[in-house]
Protein backbone atom coordinates (compact mmCIF):
# COMPACT_ATOMS: atom_id res chain seq x y z
CA UNK A 1 0.00 0.00 0.00
CA UNK A 2 1.19 3.55 -0.87
CA UNK A 3 0.54 6.30 1.40
CA UNK A 4 -0.18 9.91 1.04
CA UNK A 5 0.77 11.50 4.52
CA UNK A 6 0.30 15.26 4.96
CA UNK A 7 2.57 16.73 7.86
CA UNK A 8 2.31 20.08 8.75
CA UNK A 9 4.59 22.05 11.35
CA UNK A 10 6.01 18.54 12.33
CA UNK A 11 2.77 17.29 13.02
CA UNK A 12 0.72 14.49 10.57
CA UNK A 13 -3.02 15.84 9.59
CA UNK A 14 -4.05 11.53 10.38
CA UNK A 15 -8.13 12.98 8.93
CA UNK A 16 -6.13 13.70 5.57
CA UNK A 17 -3.93 10.67 5.27
CA UNK A 18 -4.73 8.77 1.71
CA UNK A 19 -3.84 5.29 0.68
CA UNK A 20 -3.53 3.49 -2.77
CA UNK A 21 -3.81 0.21 -3.31
CA UNK A 22 -0.52 -0.52 -5.46
CA UNK A 23 2.57 -0.73 -4.07
CA UNK A 24 5.91 -2.47 -4.89
CA UNK A 25 4.45 -6.04 -4.42
CA UNK A 26 2.64 -5.44 -7.17
CA UNK A 27 4.92 -3.69 -9.33
CA UNK A 28 6.73 -6.66 -9.23
CA UNK A 29 4.17 -9.11 -10.06
CA UNK A 30 2.85 -7.04 -12.82
CA UNK A 31 6.47 -7.01 -14.31
CA UNK A 32 6.59 -11.15 -14.05
CA UNK A 33 3.19 -10.94 -15.55
CA UNK A 34 4.50 -8.78 -18.80
CA UNK A 35 7.55 -10.99 -18.39
CA UNK A 36 5.10 -14.08 -19.02
CA UNK A 37 3.03 -12.61 -21.99
CA UNK A 38 6.57 -11.78 -23.56
CA UNK A 39 7.58 -15.68 -23.41
CA UNK A 40 9.66 -15.92 -20.51
CA UNK A 41 8.97 -19.01 -18.03
CA UNK A 42 8.91 -18.05 -14.27
CA UNK A 43 7.10 -19.37 -11.17
CA UNK A 44 5.90 -16.68 -9.37
CA UNK A 45 6.69 -17.94 -6.42
CA UNK A 46 10.18 -19.19 -6.19
CA UNK A 47 11.08 -16.51 -8.73
CA UNK A 48 9.77 -13.33 -7.25
CA UNK A 49 12.72 -12.61 -5.45
CA UNK A 50 14.95 -12.92 -8.96
CA UNK A 51 12.24 -10.46 -10.39
CA UNK A 52 12.12 -8.36 -7.77
CA UNK A 53 16.33 -7.41 -7.43
CA UNK A 54 15.68 -7.50 -11.25
CA UNK A 55 13.15 -4.30 -10.95
CA UNK A 56 15.25 -2.45 -8.58
CA UNK A 57 17.96 -2.23 -10.82
CA UNK A 58 16.38 -2.03 -14.61
CA UNK A 59 12.97 -0.04 -13.82
CA UNK A 60 11.78 3.56 -14.26
CA UNK A 61 9.31 5.68 -14.55
CA UNK A 62 8.75 7.55 -17.32
CA UNK A 63 8.26 10.97 -17.78
CA UNK A 64 6.26 10.73 -21.05
CA UNK A 65 5.04 7.22 -21.17
CA UNK A 66 3.54 7.83 -25.18
CA UNK A 67 7.49 9.24 -25.86
CA UNK A 68 8.40 6.02 -24.17
CA UNK A 69 6.25 3.44 -25.56
CA UNK A 70 6.89 4.74 -29.15
CA UNK A 71 10.77 4.76 -28.73
CA UNK A 72 10.39 0.82 -27.13
CA UNK A 73 8.27 -0.62 -30.12
CA UNK A 74 10.38 1.36 -32.64
CA UNK A 75 14.29 0.65 -31.42
CA UNK A 76 15.96 -0.95 -29.25
CA UNK A 77 17.67 1.57 -27.44
CA UNK A 78 15.55 0.59 -24.17
CA UNK A 79 16.61 -3.23 -23.67
CA UNK A 80 18.29 -4.16 -21.27
CA UNK A 81 19.68 -7.40 -20.55
CA UNK A 82 19.98 -9.22 -17.12
CA UNK A 83 21.21 -12.31 -16.03
CA UNK A 84 19.28 -14.85 -13.85
CA UNK A 85 21.12 -17.13 -11.16
CA UNK A 86 20.61 -20.16 -13.60
CA UNK A 87 22.46 -18.35 -16.78
CA UNK A 88 19.19 -17.70 -18.56
CA UNK A 89 19.41 -14.15 -20.39
CA UNK A 90 16.28 -11.99 -19.92
CA UNK A 91 15.93 -8.81 -22.38
CA UNK A 92 13.30 -5.95 -21.01
CA UNK A 93 12.12 -3.48 -23.06
CA UNK A 94 9.13 -1.93 -22.47
CA UNK A 95 8.81 -3.36 -19.65
CA UNK A 96 10.88 -1.37 -17.55
CA UNK A 97 8.94 1.32 -17.77
CA UNK A 98 5.27 -0.65 -18.09
CA UNK A 99 5.95 -1.85 -14.65
CA UNK A 100 6.26 0.77 -12.60
CA UNK A 101 3.53 2.70 -14.31
CA UNK A 102 0.39 1.30 -12.20
CA UNK A 103 1.43 3.72 -9.92
CA UNK A 104 0.17 6.29 -11.98
CA UNK A 105 -2.61 3.83 -13.73
CA UNK A 106 -3.61 1.71 -11.01
CA UNK A 107 -6.29 0.19 -13.75
CA UNK A 108 -3.55 -1.56 -15.43
CA UNK A 109 -3.48 -4.05 -12.73
CA UNK A 110 -7.01 -4.38 -11.98
CA UNK A 111 -9.76 -3.05 -14.18
CA UNK A 112 -12.32 -3.04 -10.59
CA UNK A 113 -9.51 -1.09 -9.22
CA UNK A 114 -11.74 2.79 -8.98
CA UNK A 115 -8.38 4.01 -7.48
CA UNK A 116 -6.53 7.40 -9.34
CA UNK A 117 -2.97 7.30 -9.68
CA UNK A 118 -0.30 8.37 -7.22
CA UNK A 119 -0.07 11.85 -8.31
CA UNK A 120 -3.75 12.52 -8.62
CA UNK A 121 -4.31 11.37 -5.09
CA UNK A 122 -1.30 13.58 -3.84
CA UNK A 123 -3.06 16.34 -5.79
CA UNK A 124 -6.53 15.98 -4.43
CA UNK A 125 -4.83 15.59 -0.89
CA UNK A 126 -3.14 18.55 -1.00
CA UNK A 127 -6.47 20.43 -2.43
CA UNK A 128 -8.73 18.92 0.60
CA UNK A 129 -6.01 21.26 3.02
CA UNK A 130 -7.47 24.50 4.45
CA UNK A 131 -6.60 26.68 1.43
CA UNK A 132 -5.03 29.10 3.38
CA UNK A 133 -1.68 26.64 4.06
CA UNK A 134 -2.46 24.58 0.99
CA UNK A 135 0.47 26.22 -0.92
CA UNK A 136 3.13 25.12 1.75
CA UNK A 137 2.45 21.78 0.79
CA UNK A 138 2.73 22.62 -2.75
CA UNK A 139 6.29 24.13 -2.02
CA UNK A 140 7.26 20.70 -0.48
CA UNK A 141 6.67 17.42 -1.11
CA UNK A 142 8.93 14.77 0.29
CA UNK A 143 8.93 10.91 -0.89
CA UNK A 144 10.32 7.70 0.79
CA UNK A 145 10.20 4.41 0.47
CA UNK A 146 11.18 1.59 -1.61
CA UNK A 147 9.24 2.70 -4.65
CA UNK A 148 10.49 6.11 -4.92
CA UNK A 149 14.00 5.20 -5.84
CA UNK A 150 12.87 4.41 -9.21
CA UNK A 151 14.45 6.82 -11.70
CA UNK A 152 12.08 9.43 -13.42
CA UNK A 153 9.49 9.36 -9.91
CA UNK A 154 9.95 12.14 -8.71
CA UNK A 155 10.23 14.68 -12.03
CA UNK A 156 7.13 12.69 -13.10
CA UNK A 157 5.19 13.04 -9.85
CA UNK A 158 6.06 16.63 -10.12
CA UNK A 159 4.96 16.77 -13.89
CA UNK A 160 1.85 15.71 -13.37
CA UNK A 161 0.38 17.29 -9.91
CA UNK A 162 1.87 20.39 -11.76
CA UNK A 163 -0.75 19.56 -14.67
CA UNK A 164 -3.66 18.61 -12.42
CA UNK A 165 -3.00 22.35 -10.39
CA UNK A 166 -3.40 24.06 -13.75
CA UNK A 167 -6.17 22.79 -15.55
CA UNK A 168 -8.42 22.31 -12.07
CA UNK A 169 -7.19 25.43 -10.58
Amino acid sequence: VTHICPIYDGFCLPRLTRQLAVAGRDITKYLIKLLLLRGYDFNQCVDFETIRMMKEKLCYVGYNIEQEQKLSTETTVMVESYTLPDGRVVKLGGERFEAPEILFQPHLINSDIDNVGVAELLYNTIEAIDIDIRYEFYKCIVVSGGSTMFPGLPSRLEREVKQLYLVRT
